[in-house]
């Protein structure tokens, strides 16, 4: 059984009457990794926040998404199981922290949200440490300023995890990071991959694609285009809009 199933997804804005999303399905197990391009504006991020159920209330929102055997309406998402189930990861990690408050006592909140008995003391050092800290006492003590940006961005993957979600949903995570950064945050999403979490991670890059996908899912205008293992992508697109996309991937990165 899937993980995370959806069908038929559409979503509409209010403000215009065609849809910016529209009937999109796909299938999430356990352990995968699936990666969502395309450019901007061909709806990725529409598909990401609607199952995670962070669209504007006055969106409308059709189709099924069903989460580990529950049929979930589609106008909420997965709004319920956030923040335990599932772990949101957004693209800017200094937009999400606030800068007020402690790093380590923003991810220990995420933890008594949900589990106000347990030691979520504990569980943020133990996240932290997993997250590639190895000084997390030192780190629970800081404000986010006092990070660099991937630092911010794995305190933001620690505050995802902190209370063992089994389904990750990640919104450009690697875009605001240089390179060598960048590596160590898709380390990171390999090392939840072999702990049997799935990953659903929206992203422009092939480079990030390449790195880290098991399947990818091909976003234009609002449709799926085409839908394969990230070898099948790679090596025989059969939609003209994918084949553009790795084109370019190719002739940028040589490969």
């Amino acid at each position: 059984m899937a993980l995370l199933e959806v069908k038929n997804l559409t979503v509409f804005y209010p403000s215009s009457p065609s849809p910016a999303l529209e009937g999109v399905s796909f299938q999430l197990k356990r352990g995968e990794i699936l990666c969502i391009v395309g450019e901007s504006g061909s709806g990725k991020s529409t598909l990401l926040r609607a199952i995670a159920g962070l669209l504007h209330p006055d969106c409308r929102i059709e189709g099924e998404i069903t989460f580990k055997g529950e049929k979930i309406p589609p106008q909420r998402g997965l709004e319920k199981f956030m923040g335990k189930e599932v772990g949101f990861i957004f693209q800017e990690p200094s937009a999400y922290l606030d800068p007020l408050f402690k790093v380590g006592g923003q991810i220990e909140e995420t933890c008594k949200i949900h589990f106000p008995d347990s030691n979520c003391g504990e569980k943020t050092l133990n996240s932290l440490r997993y997250c590639g800290f190895p000084n997390p006492e030192e780190v629970y003590e800081k404000y986010p300023h006092e990070l660099s940006g991937g630092q911010k961005q794995r305190v933001n993957i620690a505050d995802a995890v902190v209370n063992n979600p089994s389904l990750l949903l990640a919104d450009e995570p690697t875009s605001s990071l240089d390179v060598s950064t960048q590596k160590s945050v898709l380390e990171l999403f390999l090392k939840l991959k072999r702990d049997g979490k799935a990953v659903l991670m929206v992203t422009h890059d092939f480079g990030v694609v390449w790195e880290i996908a098991d399947r990818v899912l091909v976003i234009k205008d609002g449709k799926k285009v085409e839908e394969g293992s990230v070898f099948e992508i790679y090596e025989n697109p059969r939609h003209p809009y994918t084949r553009k996309l790795v084109e370019i991937f190719k002739k940028l990165s040589l490969f």
